[in-house]
Formats: structure tokens, sequence, C-alpha cells
């Protein structure tokens, strides 16, 4: 009897947790799918574009988001055999939060601590006032203060990997803000599953009260979750990044793999801000280039499609160049050549004449270099590709010369904004034509429509045997050794083309970064990388003997002239004086320096006072004196960076305070130089010289 009551007993027992079971599920379906139409509405009304992704999304066929004894939803990843979350969720969420919050990972800028002699040396304004910051900062923060470990209850920036069911960034944000939250979620089913959990229109709304902003980056894998930052750093800025709170929620191998690649690429947000010497200088050349050099402007041309069926080779100085350099002989006359940079006396030496050499920095040290590697008379005979901030005594050297716009530029804003009121006609800049000379000549090669684009020594990496350059190049010609000197240090390493792996600096990772972007936005031409460089995804791998080219059907010096008549047209700027807007600069650096004198007495309020500052700036874009933008975002970029690190580095906040003050008082006193030297400096050319810059780099070598 007592073992049949038993039973009877286990039986009710088993009955009420299933019926408490079936009861849980369906109110947590009922609260559940509501949330889930909520969260369309929000999503329609925030982000209409995952919206329409949400709404064409049909998941698997077991799909199924399901309660937890706690209530909380739950729910199996695909490729998994046991639940995301144990018996509460919200709880387990709230655990991670508080044990990641107390131990935090921070993604930081750099502090520019030290200053050595070749930033000293620099006399340009923007290198002036940046050397007396690092030593403001160097004479004034203690090397041992101890650091910010634990997250305040406000930082800069979130950076989440692995967003889950939602459930951890909702109890992040109830004891933390931020201004930007990046939520990078790869599985998107599983951000899915979230919208049946997580009232995402909470934290929207929370993010509009507190001035926040909220990027997701959903379904996306790493390359593109980087293509995505880059452009929100260049449309929002790149202090929205500067300062990040990094937190990996879920695990897996998609989600390491992105976190691995940011901080690879984080040294990457501190660089091409450009500033404001460069931005000026760059306005001074173009106006010269346009008006009194008479450069006709690259402004595409609808007639493209007639160059599909010709062949480009791009050349450029990479020490892979001499694998190939029969090759590019033989085919010489059946293909249109464009020579980068250095590589022009390198094919010089060879006996091959390119048919455009290529050029893209602005500093007079291109015009020096040019003069000391080549000789006049056969510059003459050549014709130039370059941007439109060359520098502008170099145009007069060569037989024919063709601007594109560089950008993003105070001066290719400037010029656009010129050319639209003439022709109503918007002349885009040259897509991802930097940082170096050869992603310069690579963007014209795919905007002239080219169906075949090769390229030759564009390494954008060392071999491991160190050699930069080509064996024939300047960079190895004992004559040249104390003027030419290549950059050497290479920490980073990259897939090789053929095989193995190459060394490379900061800007070379930079350099095939972009080219990659190119070969993506250009899928009209088909790109063959040749030699044993870096590999460039997207572009075909090639062994220089592998090349096979048709021969060319058309009379080339007639198709050289065609190139230019097609693309290529003069336009001259009105009243530059006037158009270059002294006045509003004027104004626009008062304006920064009234919200630099506002009072703080929080980090927040001191960060806060530097995003006003930043907002100001960037309301310019796409207005009346757009390109002021330009002007000043490079040097504020570069002082916010190392200041909004400095706030939210040191654990006591009282001193970071007096820090920071010290640190806004010399960026003041740039703000009041720059306003001073603006209407003086608009037309004056660049005069950082070879002699200069060479002074400048001795003196680094002996410190």
């Amino acid at each position: 009897m007592d073992n049949l009551q038993a039973s009877l007993l286990e039986l009710e027992q088993k009955l009420r947790e299933t019926q408490d079971y079936q009861a849980r599920q369906a109110r947590f379906a009922k609260d559940s799918e509501q949330r889930f139409q909520n969260n369309l509405t929000a999503f329609k009304t925030y982000y209409p574009e995952l919206f329409k992704q949400i709404s064409d999304f049909t998941p698997r066929q077991d799909f199924n988001v399901f309660a937890s004894p706690s209530g909380d939803g739950n729910f199996v990843p695909r490729d998994a055999t046991v639940p995301l979350y144990g018996d509460d969720p919200y709880q387990q969420s709230q655990r991670q939060v508080s044990k990641n919050t107390a131990d935090a990972t921070f993604g930081r800028s750099l502090l520019y601590r030290g200053v050595d002699a070749s930033i000293k040396a620099d006399k340009r304004l923007h290198m002036r006032y940046m050397a007396e910051l690092a030593q403001t900062l160097t004479e004034n923060v203690p090397e041992d203060e101890p650091l910010l470990e634990s997250l305040p209850a406000h930082y800069p920036t979130c950076i989440m990997f692995g967003v889950g069911l939602g459930y951890a960034l909702t109890a992040l944000l109830e004891s933390h803000t931020f201004d930007y939250i990046f939520v990078c979620e790869p599985d998107f089913e599983m951000f899915y599953a979230s919208l049946f959990c997580t009232d995402w229109e909470a934290i929207f709304k929370k993010a509009d009260v507190e001035s926040g902003c909220v990027f997701l980056h959903v379904g996306v894998t790493y390359d593109v979750f980087f293509e995505q930052i880059q452009q929100i750093y260049n449309d929002v800025g790149a202090f929205s990044l500067i300062s990040s709170f990094c937190y990996q929620h879920t695990p897996g191998e998609t989600t390491n793999a992105l976190i691995k690649e940011f901080f690879n690429h984080f040294h990457q947000i501190q660089l091409g801000y450009g500033f404001y010497n460069d931005a000026v200088t760059g306005l001074a050349h173009c106006i010269e280039n346009f008006n009194e050099n008479q450069c006709p402007l690259f402004v595409g041309s609808k007639e493209k499609a007639k160059f599909k069926q010709l062949t480009a080779y791009v050349v450029a100085n990479g020490p892979s160049v001499d694998e190939a350099i029969d090759v590019i002989r033989e085919n010489r006359d059946d293909v249109i050549l464009f020579a980068a940079g250095t590589a022009l006396p390198t094919l010089t030496k060879l006996g091959v004449k390119p048919d455009f050499h290529v050029l893209v920095e602005r500093p007079k040290i291109t015009y020096d270099v040019l003069l000391e590697t080549n000789e006049r008379e056969m510059l003459k005979d050549l014709n130039l590709l370059a941007v439109d901030v060359m520098y502008s005594e170099v145009p007069s050297l060569y037989q024919w010369t063709g601007l594109g716009l560089k950008g993003p530029e105070a001066a290719t804003v400037f010029s656009q904004f010129e050319y639209f009121k003439q022709h109503q006609h918007i002349v885009s800049s040259l897509p991802y034509a930097g940082p170096l000379v050869a992603n310069t000549a690579l963007s014209f090669a795919a905007m002239m429509g080219f169906g075949e684009i090769y390229m030759f020594g564009v390494d954008n990496g060392y071999p491991v045997d160190g050699s930069t350059h080509s064996s024939h190049s300047v960079y190895r010609d004992p004559a040249f050794k104390q003027k030419l000197v290549a950059e050497t240090n290479a920490p980073f390493e990259l897939e090789g083309n053929l095989e193995g792996h190459v060394k490379a600096t900061s800007l070379l990772v930079q350099s095939k970064q972009q080219l990659e972007y190119l070969v993506k936005y250009s899928p009209h031409s088909q790109f063959y990388n040749v030699g044993h460089g870096a590999k460039i995804n997207g572009a075909e791998p090639l062994q220089a003997d592998d090349i096979l080219c048709v021969p060319l059907k058309h009379n080339k010096q007639a198709l050289i002239e065609e190139i230019k008549s097609t693309f290529f047209r003069r336009f001259t700027t009105s009243q530059p004086e006037e158009a270059v807007g002294i006045a509003e600069f004027e104004s626009l650096c008062d304006y920064l320096l009234e919200i630099a004198r506002r009072p703080y007495s929080t980090r927040k309020q001191a960060s806060d006072l530097l995003r006003a500052q930043a907002r100001v700036v960037f309301a310019y874009r796409g207005r009346r004196y757009g390109h002021l933008f330009h002007v000043i975002k490079g040097t504020l970029l570069y002082f916010h960076g190392p200041m909004i690190s400095l706030l939210y580095l040191y654990e006591n906040e009282e001193k970071t305070l007096d820090w920071f003050a010290q640190a806004l008082e010399v960026w003041s006193a740039c703000l009041e130089a720059m306003k001073n030297d603006y209407r003086h400096a608009w037309n004056q050319r660049c005069d950082h010289s070879l002699e200069q810059h060479n002074k400048i780099r001795q003196l680094n070598d002996r410190s």
C-alpha cells in the first residue's frame, strides 16, 4: 500500500510539472509572439533595412524558442545539441555581465606618450601642437598611474560580439550607458530568435533618451563587419571607436574569429585621418592645378564599356615585379601600362616606357623625388595621372596631366561643389584610391572600365628576406641610399598570394584592404594578382609565366588619346577667395572654442564636451562649406582620440580631469592657431621638401 501511495504521489507530481510546463510554454508563446510583433514595429521604425531582412527570413523547420524553468526564452542554435542557456537565462546573463564589467576588456587608442625628435623638428602647425600635446601628457601623467579596470557607469563605446537572445545587452544597459553601441551577431537565426525574448524597442528608446547610437551588424562575416565599421567611423567619426568596451556574450568559432580580426585591425582606426596642413595645402594645390595649370578633371564616362575588351597592366615597385619583367616587356605594345610612383625609374632602366605615370602624394617631396630619380626630358614625353591635391609644380613636368578627385578631402569636396555649380553634375572621387600610389593606379584603371587588369609588384608586403622593392629600384641604388629610405618596420603578417606569408607595415595592410574593396566595387573588371606579394581577395593569383596576352587590335597612340578625351574635362573654379569660406572657418573655430570653455566636473561631461565639438564639425558635411569639415576633421580626431582615451584610462577621476584640462588647453590653442592661419594658408603650396623630410628622419634615427 505504501508503494502504491508513493507511486500515486510521484504521478501527481509529474502531472503538476507537466501542467506547469504546458502553462509556462503557453504563457511564453503568447508573450513572445506579442514581443516579436512589437519588435517588428520597432525595427520598421528604427532599422527599415533590417526589418526587411527579418520579414524575408525563413527559419529552419525545427526552429523553436521555448520557455526555460524561469519563464525566460531559450534556444538550441543550429548544429548545437544543447540550449544556449541553463534554467534561468536572464540571471545567467546578469552574472556574466557582472563578471565582464568588473574585469573589463578595453580597446583604446594611443595616448602619445613620449615625444621623439622627428615630431619636434616638424614645424607644420598640426605637428607642432601634436608635439605639445604629447609633451603635456608625458610630463604630467605618471607612467605607473593605476589604470581603470572595471567598467564605469558611463563609457564611450560598447562593442558586443554575439548578442545571443539579447539578455546580456538588456542587463548591461540596466547599470551602464554608452554613446555608441555596436552589436555584432554573425548568426542571423540567433538574432531572429532574440526578437521573441528581448524588448528591442526599449533598447532603442533608451539610446534615444541618452543621445546614444545603436549599430546592428547581423548575419555578417568579419570582413563585411569591418567594412561596415569603417563606413561608420567615416560617417560618425573615429572617436566612436577610440575607447571601446569589448564584450563577448556567446562563444563560437565565427564570433571568436570576429574578435580576433577586430583587435588585429584596431590600429587602423587611428590611421588615415589626414590633418589641417595636408587639407589646406591640398586645397591650394587643387585650385592652382585647375585654374592656373589648366589640368583636366577625371569626370568618368558612360562610354567606358568600349574599353571592356582591353587589358591594363598596373606596375608598382614591389620586389615581386622582378619576376615579371620579361612578360611586361613582351606584352608592352598590347596593353595600356600604368606605372605607379617609383616604378617609373625601374621600368625606364629596363627599357619600358609606360603609357601613364601615376602619382598621389601632395607634399613638395613628390616633386623633389621626381627630379632626383628621373630626367626632365623623359618626363616631358610622358602622360601623368594624379589627384587634385598633387603638388602644383608637378603637372608642368609632363606632356599631359589628368587629375582625379582623391576624396575624402577638402579639395575634393570644394571641386565637386564648384563643378556642380557650373555643370549640374556631381563628379565622384576615385574609389579606394589610397593610401598608396598603387591604389590610385588601380582605381584609375578600374574606373576606365578595362576588362582585364593585371597587377605587377603591387605586393602590399615584404618577403621574409626583408627586401622592400624591386632589385632595379632607386631604393636599392647606392646613389639614393641617404635620400630615399623605405619603411622597414613591418610587424604584421599577411597571407601570401601564391604561398606562405609576407610582412607588412600598417600602411601596406591598409592598402591591401582598400584594394579588396576596389575589386569588390568593380565587378566589370577581372583582376589578376601576379607574383609573390600579399593575397588580394577577389583577384586571381597568377604566376608571371601563366599570363596570356591578346594582341591589341587598335592603334595604341590613338587609344591613349581617346582615353584622355573620353574621361577628362577642363574646368576652373569661381572666385576662390570667396569660395574657400575664410569667415565661415573663423566662425567655426570660435564656436568650437566656446564649447571648450563650457564647465564640466565628470568624465562623462568632459566626454560630452568633445562630442559636442565633433557634432558641430560633422554637421558641415554636405553643406555650402562642406570642405571645411575636411579642413578641420583630421586634426580634431588626432586630438580627440588621445583625449577620450585619457578620460577613460585611469582609475582616479579627479586626477584624470586635471590632466584632461591641460590637454584641452593645448587643443584650444591649436584651434586658435588654425583660425588665424587659414586666412593666409588656403592658397599656399606645401613646402615640406625631401631635404626637410630627411633631416627629420635623421634626427629620429639618432634619438
